[in-house]
């Protein structure tokens, strides 16, 4: 059976649905193939080439011959599997970016957590060569116990709980001061 391409394309500026059946049943598979060239992925193909059907289906475009009907379909897929690929190396460079900025971010994160469990420890390494009264002190104040609390637990007053965490801090602060890890936190 022959096709009378002037009727066919007569069909498809009328959009006719017989004439577009024929032209989907012509172009279709030609299409995808051409797409898939490019693309190397034969779905995307499929999607793009019913993707450009459709968009021509739906314009008001007429066209005066064959050639310049089938130069447009080929136009418009090439385009499209273009546009394509570029979206596809943009969501590529995007999720990139996020995996390597977490990594950063993570790795930042295990690095504060590092320095500050090494930062602790050091604090209680020197908590632990005060002398016994402000070493209980400092421990139920770490701790989360408050003054009063302390002052009652340990039977003595508000007043030799404050002397004690006073001159266990300024003892601390000394032990500290030329600890390198303080600058990094």
């Amino acid at each position: 059976m022959s096709i009378d391409f002037d009727s066919l394309l007569e069909g498809i500026n009328k959009k006719d649905m017989r004439a577009w059946e024929e032209l989907y049943a012509g172009y279709y598979a030609v299409l995808c193939s051409y797409v898939n060239n490019i693309l190397r992925d034969r779905d995307q193909a499929q999607d793009i080439v019913q993707d450009v059907l459709v968009a021509v289906w739906k314009s008001s475009k007429q066209f005066g011959d064959m050639k310049e009907l089938t130069s447009y379909l080929y136009r418009a897929c090439y385009n499209n599997a273009l546009i394509y690929k570029r979206n596809v190396q943009i969501r590529k460079d995007i999720e990139q970016k996020i995996v390597l900025e977490t990594e950063v971010e993570f790795s930042d994160e295990i690095f504060a957590i590092t320095v500050r469990d090494e930062l602790l420890r050091q604090l209680y390494c020197y908590i632990k060569e005060l002398p016994d009264g402000a070493r209980e002190i400092m421990e139920l104040s770490v701790l989360g116990f408050s003054g009063p609390e302390i002052a009652e637990k340990l039977g003595i007053t508000i007043h030799t709980v404050k002397t004690q965490k006073n001159r266990s801090f300024k003892y601390l602060r000394e032990k500290l001061k030329d600890s390198v890890l303080l600058f990094l936190i």
